[in-house]
């Protein structure tokens, strides 16, 4: 068996939904302290894994958007966004790390998962794109062809050599000059739109990726709960256009969360991910009667 089936291997039989190899080489622009060679030297290659979300638990988001049920939130947050699929990645990097050291004899480097990691070591969603897991989605999350922005993701840094796997093109699976869903239902307008300048940019190797740029204050807003309609306990933000001092301030004045292994909860958005037609999302959900789609949808900024 070569290094590469091998790698695949490992993680597939660690629950894992994908696997792909990226060469040190792409991650020329990173900016500094994020370059894999800065967290481990003479690294050669990127792993990414990925684990797809489960239907039933994206299905929870439906009912809190379209039948006000937040008190459904929380099976998101444990099942598909803080915990489970983070432990699931946490050891499956572990595993694949330990295959490439003993029996390869290359060093290996599991890198954090999710957000209750410690710091961050690299961009996951860029070494995602970059080992052609998937690509950039309008509202700057991966997507991937079968389960289109439902995914979460690890990352093994190591000196061994691999082959890597072909990236895809840039406007493979979301084009936005066909689709404004994650535009439209994002409750706070975070997510630039196509034709503006609100726009990034992202080089890996030799493809560039342009997608909305997101303003980060707003998107924290809902994701934190920061007021009661986006599923808070109480109003933390006195603004619908907040900076980063206001979020900082709201933040401040939020009691430490007593729900789970976050103090500051921020799970309790995902309208993005939840509608984001890839991935077969009408076969997923509309077709099975999980969502009645945005029209539906109770949960917003403007609410």
């Amino acid at each position: 068996m070569d290094i590469k089936a091998l790698i695949k291997e490992a993680a597939m039989k660690n629950g894992m939904d994908m696997c792909g190899i990226a060469s040190v080489d792409r991650f020329a622009g990173s900016p500094k302290g994020r370059h894999p060679t800065e967290t481990l030297p003479g690294c050669k290659s990127v792993i990414a894994i990925g684990v797809s979300l489960l239907d039933g638990i994206v299905q929870a988001n439906f009912r809190t958007f379209e039948n006000g049920r937040n008190d459904l939130k929380g099976l998101y947050g444990t099942y598909g966004y803080t915990m489970i699929p983070n432990f699931e990645l946490t050891y499956a990097c572990y595993a694949v790390a330990k295959v490439i050291e003993r029996q390869l004899g290359e060093v290996a480097t599991p890198c954090s998962t999710g957000p209750m990691t410690n710091g961050m070591q690299i961009s996951i969603r860029h070494a995602a794109v970059a080992a052609g897991l998937g690509e950039f989605g309008w509202a700057g999350i991966v997507v991937t062809p079968e389960f289109g922005p439902r995914n979460r993701f690890g990352v093994i840094l190591t000196t061994a050599e691999i082959e890597p796997d072909p990236m895809i093109d840039a406007g493979t699976l979301c084009d936005p000059t066909k689709c404004s869903i994650c535009t439209d239902c994002c409750p706070t307008k975070a997510i630039g739109f196509y034709g503006t300048d609100d726009t990034s940019t992202s080089t890996l190797g030799d493809k560039t990726y342009t997608y909305g740029f997101v303003s980060m204050p707003r998107c924290q807003a809902p994701t934190q709960g920061m007021k009661k309609k986006f599923g808070g306990w109480d109003d933390y933000l006195d603004t619908d256009e907040p900076t980063f001092d206001d979020i900082r301030a709201g933040v401040a004045k939020m009691p430490p969360s007593m729900g789970g292994l976050q103090s500051l909860e921020t799970w309790h958005c995902g309208k993005c991910l939840s509608y984001c037609p890839i991935g077969k999302w009408k076969e997923r959900f509309l077709d099975k009667e999980l969502s009645g789609g945005l029209q539906n949808t109770r949960w917003g900024f403007d609410d």
